[in-house]
């Protein structure tokens, strides 16, 4: 049996939503995926799972505040244009202000040209509103990044970043292939192959807590399923 984009992306993306979603803090998330990381990068990892893991140099050392994954603040609004093979074109909103006390408000709206619209508005901490917004369409947004462990542990990334592994089942890589910008900032080109089809594909930004592009492709057929490209992004007060 091969290794099938549903099985094995789904599965990452389940990784990323569940932590998301209350279980853990932001910081615990953090805190687990930089040990999970380091733990990978030995050679003992390997052998104790038998599979074949390729692992590049650790990423230049960036400053700890520098990354920001998931972690947005009062006064940003990110707004995208969503693609998807079963809901034609459309607009997602992702806005923020701030409600007093450590809290913040954040607004979500989707609307498709087909006339599907979703809205949804939560208060709380930064755990509180993804537990809230976790089993609504705004979930797709949240876990939309698939982001390498290094980028998840505040260690950056770089063109030339690559990580595998593979099994008899079939193959996983991540790379960081290329730069590339979006509303005036530059952002990292990251893919996921799996049996050397890229499955899905992100552009990842220090300065934005969520990626300024995501694609997911079918991986028998190539044909794109969902496409988000952030088209305008103001910055925290």
């Amino acid at each position: 049996m091969g290794v099938h984009r549903r099985s094995i992306v789904g599965a990452l993306v389940g990784c990323v939503t569940l932590s998301l979603s209350g279980c853990l803090s932001t910081e615990a998330i953090t805190d687990r995926v930089k040990a999970e990381a380091t733990d990978r990068a030995g050679d003992e990892l390997g052998e104790r799972v038998g599979i074949d893991i390729e692992i590049p140099d650790d990423p230049p050392e960036t400053n700890d505040d520098e990354w920001r994954l998931y972690e947005f603040g009062a006064g940003e609004h990110y707004e995208y244009r969503v693609e998807s093979e079963e809901d034609g074109a459309g607009v997602f909103l992702w806005t923020v202000e701030d409600a007093g006390d450590d809290r913040l408000t954040v607004e979500t709206e989707l609307t498709y040209e087909e006339g599907e619209e979703f809205a949804r508005t939560v208060t709380g901490t930064e755990d509180e509103i993804f537990s809230q917004l976790m089993t609504t369409p705004a979930a797709i947004f949240i876990g939309s990044g698939l982001h390498s462990p290094h980028v998840a542990a505040n260690e950056g990334v770089y063109v030339g970043y690559e990580w595998r592994f593979g099994t008899e089942e079939g193959s996983l890589r991540y790379a960081v292939e290329d730069t590339a910008s979006y509303v005036g900032t530059e952002c990292y080109v990251a893919v996921t192959e799996i049996n050397d089809t890229v499955v899905h594909e992100s552009c990842l930004a220090p300065e934005l807590a969520f990626p300024a592009y995501v694609a997911y492709y079918d991986d028998e057929t190539g044909e794109t399923l969902l496409e988000m490209e952030l088209v305008e992004y103001s910055g925290s007060e």
